[in-house]
């Protein structure tokens, strides 16, 4: 009984120590591999510290100014290749191709054609509306040197008011580019202004045309042959003739001799001395021979007759 008490005790104490050797080894191996696994991550912080930049850094690198990129330069061209680039460029396009690109097309011309009913609020403008253009009496012409020639006879006293105001408005609507010059006609005088030259049609020029009109009465008989060999010599600096000459009267003295040769007379002056000249004429009331004699001189010189009534 004894015996047995005592080998109990005997293996109780042995499992005891056991089970604490075993614990005890447990905890040492436990303890081991924490010692281990927490020291590494130290010793790794060591060798690679965190890079760490002050704010006042970083607040100047936010400041600078950004860094343009060097730019990249071309290679030049090889021989080979410039010499391809200048060929090319040295030739030549045919005419056809240059210029078939700004040709209308045909069907893009019928506005322009169509009447003035049908264009709605485009238009064309009226030939007699053009600003350069100059009017006398209802006859209009675009030529830079005009010569006016008017009877101032006594047979335009009741007329010759109305004559100095169209003159008046006629040279009033010159250009600054064109020339005028002015013979008055009647009995054995001509009054002249212009000094055998056309003036320059510039304000200064046109005040004194003024001044000269109002300073002309009607006198005398009409001596038109006379101021018709004066027109055709007048000359500019270029020696070149009037381009237009407005022949304004209300008839003609002449005899029935005269009647025959008037016309041709003035016929030959043009060739001789100013064949480029036009001549339109403008009748106050003439009779029907003296409208006839107008009409000719008009239209073997290429110009126009104007018919006054009131």
């Amino acid at each position: 009984m004894n015996q047995r008490m005592v080998l109990s005790k005997r293996r109780g104490s042995v499992t005891f120590w056991a089970w604490t050797t075993s614990i005890a080894v447990h905890l040492i191996v436990l303890a081991a591999f924490g010692l281990v696994k927490f020291s590494r991550p130290k010793a790794q912080d060591k060798q690679h510290p965190a890079p760490v930049a002050k704010v006042s850094r970083i607040k100047k690198l936010t400041q600078a100014a950004p860094i343009t990129p060097k730019p990249k330069i071309k290679k030049p061209l090889s021989a080979t290749s410039r010499d391809r680039f200048v060929r090319k460029a040295d030739r030549k396009l045919p005419t056809g191709r240059i210029f078939d690109s700004a040709k209308p097309r045909l069907q893009d011309l019928g506005d322009l054609t169509k009447s003035v009913s049908s264009q709605g609020v485009f238009s064309l403008v009226s030939s007699a509306d053009l600003p350069h253009r100059v009017e006398f009496f209802g006859s209009w012409t675009d030529q830079r040197k005009i010569c006016y020639l008017v009877d101032c006879s006594g047979s335009m006293q009741g007329i010759l008011g109305q004559v100095r105001r169209k003159l008046k408005e006629s040279i009033q609507s010159l250009q600054p580019d064109q020339y005028f010059y002015i013979i008055f006609f009647g009995g054995d005088r001509l009054l002249e202004f212009g000094n055998g030259r056309p003036v320059r049609a510039t304000e200064k020029a046109k005040s004194a045309a003024y001044d000269f009109i109002d300073s002309v009465h009607p006198a005398g008989q009409t001596n038109a042959m006379a101021a018709m060999e004066r027109a055709v010599q007048i000359r500019d600096s270029r020696a070149q003739s009037p381009s237009v000459v407005y022949f304004l009267t209300d008839g003609f003295e002449l005899t029935t001799e005269d009647v025959q040769k008037f016309s041709q007379k003035i016929a030959d002056l043009l060739k001789r001395f100013a064949p480029t000249t036009r001549i339109n004429t403008i009748g106050f009331w003439p009779a029907s021979d003296d409208r006839k004699m107008l009409e000719t001189i008009a239209r073997q010189s290429g110009g126009e007759f104007v018919f006054v009534r009131d």
